[in-house]
């Protein structure tokens, strides 16, 4: 049976089949060198940009799907990719890890948030370019990949380059940048958790320890000091619960759940509180109040706003993870552990928000960037939210693996709808 005639019936299809056929989207989108461009959007309509580009965070959050279906080496061939666009400017970690420069009138200076798929050169340094969610993923997840046996693949110019990348966030200290959105300059929790997450993992004192079967010493390779660690707690600690002084809560403040785990338990159940009650559509979740970006070729009419599939993936994840750990830690890094009744609410959550995620995949599987007055943008699919999809489903089938007493998925989610 082709591709092509499978499109049409993908909600149908067994779960396993339906994780299949978002991959062979996802894998479309995934270029000879590693990374994936945003989204085929290509702009020959000149309704907008193009997307066809690489966002590195999108390439790094978009091979995450690799690593769930234990596609190790594709996920490192990407972040392989990553190192190799930092490696074109690295002069800009250098300069800024010496001089400040100026965020608000020396964009020029700063790592470019999108670069050509081909020659990995800047596309423009016209706007918010310093985005410290960037550095602090490719931090964390770097330093995951060498303590799950994978340190192998990368050199000493690697590591030195990594170093200077340390450098360059701290020396930026915790302050304001573009954020996820590319918005600003503001202070944001979510940069300022990834940044903390990515510095964490390197410094090593166990606080990842939960993630990884044997214990790989990292630190002497990017050294990270308890000052650091004590700086960024303490930035993130000023802004939370919110997002940034004038957003009190953010689509973005979920990384600080997952994929970085570095805010308390009452933290966590508070953004979910706020991303439930104050920005979830029936399409998606709205980034942040009052958003006016509504992507390529939509015209909102007043009072509209944006709803991301993305965030009900992100929903998925994280009522996943914590459902299947079954314990977290307070303000005070003591471990509190969840009753198995409490642990199925948080399973029912995922489900939930996973089905109603599906629900708004196209008809052959592709989960579009944004609706708007319930009409899909062009850019669909996004391949960062593809990947949340599979990321979403595969936490779902792993739990019921591990746990069949505790954790089942309803028969219309495993087998598809008729």
């Amino acid at each position: 049976m082709s591709i092509h005639k499978r499109a049409d019936t993908f909600h149908q299809q067994p779960l396993e089949e339906r994780i299949r056929l978002s991959y062979e989207l996802l894998e479309r989108m995934r270029r000879p060198n590693g990374g994936y461009v945003a989204s085929p959007y290509n702009a020959e309509d000149s309704a907008g940009d193009a997307y066809n580009v690489f966002w590195i965070r999108d390439i790094m959050y978009a091979t995450y799907a690799n690593e769930y279906l234990g596609c190790y080496d594709r996920m490192v061939e990407s972040f392989r990719l990553v190192l190799e666009i930092f490696k074109k400017h690295h002069w800009r970690f250098v300069q800024a890890s010496i001089i400040k420069p100026d965020v608000r009138h020396q964009r020029g200076q700063f790592m470019p948030a999108r670069v050509h798929p081909t020659t990995l050169e800047t596309i423009t340094d016209e706007w918010g370019h310093h985005q410290l969610d960037v550095f602090g993923l490719f931090m964390y997840k770097m330093g995951d990949l060498v303590k799950k046996g994978f340190g192998f693949r990368f050199t000493q110019e690697d590591y030195q380059l990594m170093g200077h990348i340390r450098n360059y966030i701290f020396n930026m200290g915790f302050e304001a940048d573009f954020g996820m959105w590319e918005e600003g300059p503001e202070e944001h929790s979510s940069s300022f958790g990834a940044v903390l997450g990515g510095l964490t993992m390197w410094f090593d004192q166990g606080h990842y320890d939960y993630k990884h079967h044997q214990k790989i010493s990292i630190s002497h390779y990017v050294p990270v000091s308890e000052r650091m660690i004590a700086e960024g707690t303490g930035a993130l600690a000023r802004l939370l619960p919110a997002e940034s002084p004038s957003r009190p809560y953010d689509l973005a403040q979920m990384s600080l759940i997952w994929p970085y785990n570095i805010v308390d338990f009452d933290v966590k159940k508070t953004i979910l509180a706020n991303v439930e009650t104050h920005l979830l559509g029936e399409n998606g979740v709205r980034r942040y109040p009052n958003d006016i970006y509504c992507g390529q070729g939509l015209n909102p009419i007043k009072g509209q706003t944006a709803e991301w599939p993305l965030g009900l993936a992100w929903l998925a994840i994280c009522y996943a993870k914590l459902a299947d750990r079954g314990r977290d830690f307070n303000i005070s890094r003591q471990t509190i552990y969840m009753d198995w009744e409490e642990r199925r609410h948080f399973f029912d959550k995922s489900v939930k928000y996973f089905k109603l995620l599906e629900k708004n995949m196209t008809p052959n599987g592709m989960v579009p960037e944004m609706y708007v007055g319930g009409v899909a943008g062009h850019n669909t699919p996004l391949a960062w939210a593809q990947s949340f999809h599979i990321v979403a489903a595969q936490n779902l089938l792993n739990m019921t693996h591990a746990h069949p007493a505790h954790f089942k998925i309803p028969a219309e989610v495993r087998l598809g709808t008729p």
